[in-house]
Parts: C-alpha cells; structure tokens; sequence
C-alpha cells in the first residue's frame, strides 16, 4: 500500500464526507429509513467552512491516491459550567471511519491522535466519545476508558 495523506477536510470535500458517513451507519447496523444527504450537507457546510461562524467542526482526513479513505472529527460544544469543567466546553469525537478494505493500518488511530492533539492545544481536559463496536478497541489501545455510557480520555 502506498503512503497515506493526511489534512483537514475543507468544503470541497463534503461530497466524500457524506458517502463516508452513510457508509458509516450502515455498518454500525443503522437501516436507511430517511434521506439524509440534504442535511449532512448543510452541516458540513456550516461547520467546516471557512465562513463557519462557530468553528464547532475539526474535521481530518485519510487520503489514499487522492481518494478520501478515512474521516474523523472533533465537535467542540457547550453545556453550562460546573466545578469539573468551570469553561463547560467539550471536545468530543465523531464521525470516526475507515473505509473497509483500508482498516487495520492505524489509519484511525492516525487521524484520533491528530485530533487528540488538537484539543489539547485547545486546552480541553479530555475528549469523549460513543463508540461501535467496531471502534471500541482502537479507542481502549489509545487510552480511552468507559464512564457513564460513553469513553472518555483525560489530558
């Protein structure tokens, strides 16, 4: 296999962004009851642009030959303070995906420390994430532990 690319997804991207993630739920299980390409759009567009107003997607990916292979995010939210988190912020991982035939070659791994990284230049105490069962092994190698029905890694 020749080297992997690595870079930040932009807007020209958003096509391959939505086939990743319908990809995605389809092998996490989920059946496709509603059309949801329209909507993924618009969240990318808003999210990722360069025009986004609130910088709420860090969005990476894998490219193989050009081709977008691999995807995954940090979405950056607010809930109200409290005296373990006095900011409220949290960075959580989404949309974590490596096409079949490129699984098993730390591309996932790659991309997650990437963004790891990322929220702890952005002084984030942790990352929290739901994850498949299909992920769960990839996140426990990197660090991650179960708490409350989600995993979480602490900085």
């Amino acid at each position: 296999m020749q080297k992997i690319d690595y870079r930040k997804a932009v807007v020209q991207d958003i096509t391959d962004l939505i086939d990743l993630r319908i990809q995605q739920l389809k092998d996490e299980g989920y059946p496709e009851t509603n059309n949801i390409r329209a909507d993924l759009n618009e969240y990318f567009l808003n999210h990722i642009s360069n025009n986004a107003t609130n910088n709420s997607l860090i969005c990476w990916v894998g490219t193989y030959n050009n081709r977008i292979i691999a995807t995954a995010g940090l979405c950056i939210y607010q809930l109200p303070p409290s005296f373990s988190n006095p900011s409220g912020k949290i960075a959580y991982l989404t949309n974590i995906y490596t096409a079949d035939e490129y699984r098993k070659n730390g591309i996932a791994s790659y991309l997650i420390e990437t963004l790891l990284n990322e929220a702890k230049t952005r002084n984030f105490l942790g990352v929290r994430l739901h994850a498949s069962e299909l992920g769960q092994s990839v996140y426990k190698k990197l660090g991650f532990n179960e708490t409350n029905g989600y995993m979480d890694i602490k900085f």
